[in-house]
């Protein structure tokens, strides 16, 4: 069974056939996750290839002092996982965790390279991704070395207008590198410039 939505998705970067895309169906595993509820579990288990369907996810980073520090959030036709651990079969360096009803599709490191090695477009697909993600990641490298909190905010609820229905407030203040209270200033400013 192919989903239509995923399969326009899948196209909006390769003009993938249904027969390369069922394929996908074959190798990936259904989950249903409830809100709250953990996917996958820091330094427990190896990290999947994870494709959102619907729903939202949060990928933190716990340290020694029992710090969360949230790495990405990814919401409905996003990838998202730990990338190192999927790769190198290595027990995953992040916690990610559903903050609401999800459904993803799952690729372990087997599948994954099935695919691709089945279904060359695959190969071609995972690439432009990869290169999203990466040019992504040195986005916010620059925001987080170079704007003001009030700026970063602003970029976050430009990129991710629906999240602040979703999100508790400390976890997006963990996103942005500041405190919830500092959040909550920022958030005051801004209404009272309206």
């Amino acid at each position: 069974m192919i989903h239509e939505d995923i399969l326009e998705n899948f196209r909006t970067y390769v003009p993938f056939t249904k027969e390369e895309v069922k394929d996908f169906f074959g190798k990936a595993k259904h989950v249903k996750y409830h809100k709250n509820e953990v996917l996958v579990e820091k330094d427990a288990q190896v990290s999947p290839f994870i494709f959102i369907r619907k729903g939202c996810l949060m990928t933190y980073y716990t340290d020694g002092k029992k710090f969360n520090h949230v790495i990405q959030f990814g919401l409905d036709k996003w990838w998202t996982g730990d990338l190192q651990s999927f790769m190198q079969g290595t027990p995953s360096n992040y916690t990610i965790k559903a903050m609401s009803d999800t459904e993803v599709w799952t690729l372990d490191k087997n599948g994954f390279e099935g695919l691709c090695a089945d279904q060359p477009a695959f190969e071609r697909y995972f690439r432009i991704i990869f290169q999203n993600s990466l040019v992504s990641h040195q986005k916010r490298i620059i925001r987080n070395i170079s704007y003001s909190a009030e700026e970063k905010y602003l970029t976050f609820i430009k990129n991710y207008p629906r999240l602040e229905l979703l999100i508790a407030q400390k976890y997006i203040a963990s996103y942005l590198g500041i405190t919830p209270e500092f959040l909550s200033m920022i958030r005051r400013k801004l209404a009272n410039k309206s």
